[in-house]
């Protein structure tokens, strides 16, 4: 209309862009303010999980750089998202626009597939993929979100792994012998148990420099002593093979050392004791370890009477003890006033919540990122259903005219959603699943032995996400062509 009275091309794109700019003066700050909030609670929260790492972080402060490059990256994308309509805007000739089908008519290269579909299903099928730039771009932005999500799923896997003191087994406090020389009484284990302040008491014993050999070839091993608990911990860090047969019989679990060593499960191992040769069965491989051993040596584990049996030995090189919330120091001084001064004892107390306190805020970013990722797939997905729709409120208003039901109206929209969600998550998952994959293989396979799994999570929350989103943005346009008439839709700009 713009056109009929008179306005040129160069102002019709003016016209566009600054009514998108228009939307800027309140966005903008907005977005500012409420990042800044949440940038002083981020803040906050990391000195408090974290002080040894973040106390010198100020928990108020204004970056103007920050507010400045924020406040650029809006303006230059709302011009950028302007572009295209503005130059569709000017190119509608008066006559054209005066006619009232300005951009409503389009070419149709091939008619809507009704034999697969009802005429509303093939109808909202046809609208997603009448047009292959907008149908790449729709799809394309979906598939983003997705690819996204997946290639930085496994920095969760790697943050559980870098960071020891959050398993199960990180001790609070250690009693060692200086050689490893196996002098700690099982006796002192009991005693600790019945400690109301130690929640869990677990030992282990160790003997070195053990000539092996496995399908003729010889090494070194060491021999590690584990009991039932720790067994269970190790479950989680099972390359191949089972337990069955290391907790109560006479297998044993390699520990995953070297790359190029592997054991396979059912393998016969043949030590060299100072009470004979003895054979043991090899009945899996575990992924990671917390020992250090020197370069070229092997590390088994076994259960705690097959150590004995074999070597002889009945007592502990290393006690490892886990406290209550209720412990205090006096207590742990009684704990080393009962091991004696013979030994070593570590309290990892003040370590652990340092590392606790970082594990917690590594994974604050993390699950906050993908959280960020999750938020702007939802906003995508509704906003670009919601731009489609009103993009045809005028072909759906003579659909309406010529007897379409606002049930098939409604169809036709689901349709045309189902379309994009359905092959941005066909395109996201094919390109997505190999990046994590490639990703998994950097951080973690290639640092500590695990193999790569499929991301079943990710991906059932990725999809779970598009799919809900998809249903979501079907509900407001579906509304909005519900409640309007017959005449309001055809008339409607």
């Amino acid at each position: 209309m713009l056109r009929c009275l008179g306005a040129d091309q160069k102002q019709i794109r003016r016209f566009v862009r600054r009514e998108a700019l228009g939307w800027c003066k309140s966005a903008i700050p907005a977005g500012l303010i409420l990042s800044v909030i949440v940038v002083w609670g981020l803040c906050a929260m990391l000195r408090f999980l974290s002080p040894t790492y973040f106390a010198g972080m100020p928990a108020v402060g204004i970056s103007p750089i920050g507010l400045a490059a924020g406040a650029l990256i809006g303006f230059i994308t709302v011009l950028l998202a302007a572009r295209s309509p503005a130059k569709k805007a000017s190119k509608v000739s008066p006559l054209t626009a005066v006619s009232g089908n300005a951009g409503t008519v389009s070419a149709v290269r091939k008619a809507a597939n009704t034999r697969m579909f009802h005429i509303e299903t093939a109808l909202g099928v046809h609208h997603a993929a009448g047009s292959r730039k907008n149908f790449i771009l729709m799809a394309g932005s979906f598939a983003f979100s997705i690819i996204l999500f997946l290639s930085f799923s496994p920095a969760i896997d790697f943050m559980n792994h870098a960071l020891k003191p959050l398993q199960p087994s990180a001790p609070d406090l250690s009693i060692e012998t200086p050689d490893n020389d196996n002098s700690i009484s099982k006796e002192l284990a009991d005693t600790l148990k019945e400690n109301p302040v130690v929640k869990r008491v677990y030992g282990r014993s160790y003997y070195s420099d053990i000539p092996a050999e496995v399908s003729g070839e010889s090494f070194t091993v060491y021999l590690v002593s584990y009991e039932e608990e720790q067994f269970r911990w190790a479950e989680d860090d099972l390359i191949n093979g089972s337990f069955e047969g290391t907790v109560s019989g006479n297998g044993v679990l390699a520990v995953y050392m070297d790359p190029d060593r592997t054991f396979d499960p059912g393998e016969q191992m043949t030590l060299g004791l100072p009470s004979g040769t003895e054979t043991v069965e090899i009945c899996g491989s575990l992924a990671e370890n917390m020992f250090n051993v020197p370069d070229g040596a092997v590390l088994f584990i076994c259960s705690e009477d097959l150590f004995e049996e074999l070597t002889g030995i009945g007592q502990y090189s290393v006690i490892d003890v886990q406290f209550t919330a209720d412990v205090t120091d006096q207590d742990v001084e009684e704990i080393r006033s009962l091991a004696g001064d013979g030994f070593t004892v570590e309290d990892y107390r003040m370590g652990n919540s340092e590392v606790r306190g970082a594990y917690y805020s590594f994974a604050l970013f993390l699950y906050g990122f993908l959280a960020v990722i999750v938020l702007i797939s939802i906003f995508n997905i509704i906003n670009s259903i919601a731009m489609s729709v009103s993009a045809r409120i005028n072909e759906y208003g003579a659909m309406r005219a010529i007897g379409m039901s606002s049930a098939q109206m409604i169809r036709t929209v689901a349709a045309e959603t189902a379309t994009y969600v359905f092959w941005g998550i066909a395109a996201g998952c094919a390109a997505g699943l190999p990046l994590n994959y490639k990703i998994y293989d950097m951080l973690v396979t290639f640092r500590w032995g695990d193999a790569w799994y499929f991301p079943t999570t990710a991906v059932v929350v990725i999809i779970g996400v598009m799919i809900l989103s998809g249903a979501a943005a079907v509900c407001g346009p579906s509304r909005r062509i519900h409640e309007m008439s017959i005449v309001d839709t055809i008339s409607a700009l």
